[in-house]
């Protein structure tokens, strides 16, 4: 079990968030993506014509990988993904995750426009347990 400070110190950090759905098929369905953690559940934003919209809204279960390979540090969270359509709800998100991956972000009119013509979504996901019950390793 990886120590509370040092886990959140690390889902600081700038780096990927593997994202697995499930497939029609069964198979699983990977996509690296930028994200924020706020202490209780992870943020990402999509699209609605990619292939993880489709996945969530027919089936949330979702696991997630975050990982430094260069550092042999990573945690793996199982959870459920709840898809906000809402802008408004999520604009403080989607603002969170570009400031913490340095991109430059307009005034709320601006983000949100920009969302809209994206058609951008968030996966908001719910782990299902505690930290104290997700897989890590390196974070001792």
């Amino acid at each position: 079990m990886a120590a509370p400070e040092k886990l959140t110190a690390f889902l600081k950090e700038r780096r990927n968030l593997i994202v697995a759905g499930i497939r029609k098929d069964g198979r699983p369905q990977l996509t690296p993506n930028w994200f924020h953690f706020d202490g209780e559940r992870f943020y990402v934003s999509t699209m609605k014509y990619r292939a993880k919209y489709a996945i969530f809204r027919r089936d949330p279960r979702v696991e997630l990988l975050v990982d430094d390979s260069t550092g042999f540090r990573s945690v793996v969270v199982k959870g459920t993904v709840e898809l906000w359509e809402d802008l408004d709800r999520g604009l403080p998100y989607f603002r969170t995750i570009r400031e913490k991956y340095g991109r430059a972000v307009p005034d709320d009119a601006e983000l949100r426009k920009g969302l809209e013509a994206e058609n951008r979504v968030l996966l908001v996901i719910v782990p299902d347990g505690p930290p104290s019950s997700w897989t890590s390793w390196g974070l001792d």
